[in-house]
């Protein structure tokens, strides 16, 4: 059986923790066969602030 791929709606800031809920519950539920990787797409972004280089992850979708 191929895979398929499937959109969840999450309320803005709470991707990650859907993410992480969703994962546990496939596995309480003996189900990891039937999904592949839960993915949350971000950007590693760098950007100037007081003088100084930093990175950060930014969510971003299609």
């Amino acid at each position: 059986m191929s895979m398929q791929w499937f959109v969840v709606h999450a309320y803005s800031g709470f991707e990650n923790q859907v993410q992480r809920a969703l994962g546990e519950r496939i596995e309480r539920l003996g189900m990891q066969e039937k999904f592949g990787e839960i993915m949350v797409p971000v950007e590693e972004v760098v950007e100037m602030r007081d003088g100084q280089k930093r990175r950060s992850e930014r969510k971003f979708f299609p």
